[in-house]
C-alpha cells in the first residue's frame, strides 16, 4: 500500500508545474489516511530523487569556485532552482564558512500551503529540509542546510535560509 501512496504522490509532483494544486490534494488525501507527516515523507522522497538526478546529469559539467559555501549556493540557488540575488532574495550574511539569505521569489509550496490551509512550516521541514541537505551533500559532505523557521512565509516577508561548512 504504501508503494502505491508513493506512486500518487510521484505522479502529482512530476506534474506539479501545471498542477500543483494536484499535488497538495493528493498529499492532504493520503494523509487523511496514513497522517499527513508520512504523506509528506513520500513527498520527500520523490524531491530528493528528483535533486540527485538532476546532479548526476550535472554536477560535473558546472565549474567550481573553489569555495564551497560558495559552491553549494550557486548550484542549488542559481543553478538548480533558477533563483538569484537581488532579484528574488538577498545574502545577509556570508563568510568563508556561512551564508545566510533571504528569498521572497515566487514560490510554488508557499501558494500550495495558503490555498490549502497548510502550515509551511511544517510542510517545507518535512518535505523539503532534508532534500536540500542531501543535494548540499553530494557538492560537499561537510556542508549543512538549515532553515530559519521562524523566519518563514506567509510569518515572514521572506525566507531565511543558511548553508554553513562544518569542521
Amino acid at each position: 500500500m504504501e508503494d502505491k501512496y508513493y506512486q500518487v504522490i510521484l505522479k502529482k509532483y512530476q506534474n506539479k508545474e501545471s498542477d500543483v494544486g494536484g499535488l497538495f490534494q493528493a498529499i492532504l488525501s493520503i494523509g487523511d489516511e496514513v497522517g499527513l507527516e508520512k504523506a509528506l515523507g513520500y513527498l520527500e522522497r520523490c524531491v530528493i530523487e528528483k535533486r540527485l538526478a538532476w546532479l548526476d546529469d550535472s554536477l560535473d559539467k558546472i565549474e567550481k569556485t573553489g569555495n564551497d559555501v560558495e559552491d553549494g549556493y550557486r548550484i542549488f540557488y542559481e543553478k538548480y532552482l533558477g533563483i538569484s540575488v537581488p532579484k528574488d532574495g538577498e545574502v545577509v550574511d556570508k563568510t568563508d564558512k556561512k551564508m545566510v539569505m533571504r528569498w521572497w521569489n515566487y514560490c510554488p509550496v508557499l501558494e500550495g500551503c495558503k490555498k490549502f490551509g497548510l502550515d509551511t512550516r511544517v510542510v517545507c521541514k518535512k518535505a523539503y529540509h532534508k532534500p536540500v541537505q542531501v543535494f548540499l551533500s553530494r557538492i560537499n559532505p561537510k556542508l549543512k542546510f538549515d532553515r530559519n523557521y521562524d523566519s518563514i512565509r506567509p510569518y515572514t516577508s521572506y525566507c531565511e535560509e543558511i548553508i554553513t561548512l562544518e569542521e
